[in-house]
């Protein structure tokens, strides 16, 4: 038995003989009392017996005396004095007798009471008897839990221990981590230092490289210009005037005339990878795409043939969108690496340093893939995002001034004014916005996800494409209405950002959409029939453009194939 045991022991015998103590005191006098009336009581009955003893004595000479009462006078007289005595004895000897009885009752009473008070205490005996035994297991089990709780301590202990000294051993492994951690650190910053270099470095070694190209393509044009300054040129003085202008109108009107297109008249390799974006400049000399190989590169289109004559660097990612300000010679590019960048179409460079003249740079605050951007009026750019966000960037402040939150991820947006926006998005809806104005003012539910948007040449036409249900809705933007349904079995959109464009002639006469199967689409807007089914490319096509005056389409697919169709 341990210490702690003996010493739980004798605290709990202590105070067991303390409770039994105070428990017994008011009662001892009741004790003393029954033992005391116990006493008077044996005491009282042999008295009793005494008397009866000497009552019976007392009658048998009572009958004694009576006998002999004929013996004499005298001795009647004096008999019977004696007689009056012993008849006054026995009668004191009766009223003791009954006084005694009285007693005795009482005693008989209080002798009960107190019976059944000591049955009482002996029953709160056995109970504290009961209650000690239940003490007793209690003390027993307590011990053994003490016990237990001893060992529990003891092995907390040796695990505090063991803790401690892991904890010492982590300490120093953290400080260990800790120097190769901010020597990693200091590695990084030297790395990403020289990667920012290489980065400048490449970027004006492009630059310098589309110098030269310009540069070459200059001293072409001079050398062209000197040829054509050889040539000998007749005019005719007798042309009639009228006649020329009217031919000169004829071939205005020819011009802007949208012939369908059904022959691929040329085929090149265009972005290294998915080219996803592809816009022509509105003069119609060149235009651009952007895809997969983080590239945005600017095609001229002579004698049937393509000419590379530049490319943009910059994007970290696959570029998603591209869009033209014409009035600012400025390009848009929006990227898979959550951000938005312009480039100086004068001479193609991604404007880095704030002591430039033209506004552009990189436009970053998105959380996820930006998949569209386009120019929103003057020196401003709308951007929509996977994060489910619509931010306008104003280009001379170099900061966002509005964040729109739309709810879904946007796939396509387009503009109507400085304003206006509408942006299509995943969770099948088509909202109007008004930049001025938190909440959209109205939205358009499809039945299916929103991958691409385009806006007729009048701005009256809003034109969606579908996934989920494989088809185009033309919607009448004055009544925010669905008017037109556009279907074909060939036609199956192949992404989430697969385009789908109107014709650029005023009346949009056709519109066009690439399919998974690498068929290319064409509808007459205004029966909905599908006009021709063109089939070149073996992958899914992703983005197309028609020139600016409509005389032939190029579409792009995701391997890297560009084809240009035109009418023969």
């Amino acid at each position: 038995m341990t210490v702690i045991d003996s010493l739980i022991r004798n605290e709990i015998l202590n105070s067991i003989k303390e409770r039994n103590k105070s428990e017994s005191r008011p009662h001892y006098h009741i004790i003393k009392s029954h033992s005391k009336l116990a006493e008077l009581n044996i005491t009282l009955k042999q008295e009793i017996n005494e008397l009866k003893m000497d009552n019976q004595r007392l009658i048998q000479e009572n009958l004694e005396l009576r006998k002999s009462s004929g013996s004499g006078i005298t001795t009647t007289t004096l008999s019977v004095d004696k007689y009056q005595l012993f008849e006054e004895k026995l009668l004191k000897a009766q009223e003791e007798v009954i006084d005694l009885q009285k007693r005795l009752v009482d005693q008989t009473q209080q002798v009960i009471s107190l019976n059944k008070t000591l049955k009482e205490k002996d029953d709160e005996l056995s109970t504290k008897e009961v209650k000690i035994l239940e003490l007793e297991n209690k003390i027993e089990t307590l011990k053994t839990i003490n016990k237990e709780l001893e060992n529990k301590i003891a092995a907390c202990e040796e695990q505090l221990k063991v803790w401690k000294d892991e904890k010492v051993e982590i300490e120093l492994q953290y400080n260990c981590l800790l120097q190769k951690f901010n020597k990693a650190k200091e590695e990084y910053q030297q790395i990403l230092n020289a990667s920012l270099r290489f980065r400048e470095e490449q970027i004006e070694k492009m630059n310098k490289f589309n110098e030269l190209e310009a540069e070459r393509i200059q001293l072409k044009l001079k050398e062209e210009l000197l040829k054509a300054q050889t040539d000998f040129t007749h005019v005719n003085l007798n042309d009639n005037p009228m006649s020329a202008a009217a031919s000169n109108q004829s071939l205005k009107m020819h011009a802007y005339s949208i012939p369908l297109v059904n022959k691929a008249v040329y085929k090149f390799d265009c972005n290294e990878g998915e080219v996803n974006a592809i816009k022509y400049h509105r003069n119609g000399k060149y235009f651009a795409t952007g895809g997969g190989d983080r590239k945005i590169k600017l095609w001229e289109l002579k004698d049937g043939k393509t000419e590379h004559i530049g490319s943009l660097i910059g994007s970290n990612a696959s570029v998603a969108s591209i869009d033209i300000d014409s009035e600012n010679n400025l390009i848009a590019g929006t990227s898979f690496d959550f951000a938005c960048r312009l480039w100086s179409m004068n001479d193609h460079r991604l404007r880095l340093s704030t002591g430039d003249v033209q506004p552009t740079h990189t436009l970053t605050g998105h959380t996820n893939k930006v998949l569209s951007g386009k120019f929103l009026g003057v020196m401003k750019v709308v951007t929509g995002s996977y994060d489910r966000t619509l931010k306008v960037w104003d280009l001379m402040q170099k900061a966002c001034i509005k964040t729109l939150f739309a709810g879904s991820s946007c796939n396509d947006l387009v503009t109507l004014d400085s304003q206006s926006i509408i942006s299509g998005h995943l969770d099948k809806k088509i909202r109007f916005w008004d930049i001025r104005m938190d909440p959209p003012q109205s939205e358009i539910s499809l039945q299916g996800k929103i991958t691409s948007l385009d806006i007729s040449s009048n701005r009256n036409y809003l034109l969606a494409s579908i996934r989920d249900e494989n088809c185009l809705k033309m919607i009448d933007t004055r009544m925010n209405q669905v008017t037109e349904t556009f279907c074909c079995e060939d036609y199956r959109p192949g992404f989430d950002w697969a385009r789908a464009i109107f014709s650029p002639d005023m009346d949009h006469q056709f519109i066009c959409a690439g399919s998974a199967d690498g068929s290319v689409i064409i509808w007459n807007s205004a029966s909905t029939k599908v006009e021709k089914v063109l089939k070149e490319h073996n992958a899914s096509v992703i983005s197309l453009a028609w020139h600016p005056q409509g005389h032939h389409l190029i579409t792009c697919d995701a391997k890297k194939k560009a084809v240009i169709w035109a009418c023969k």
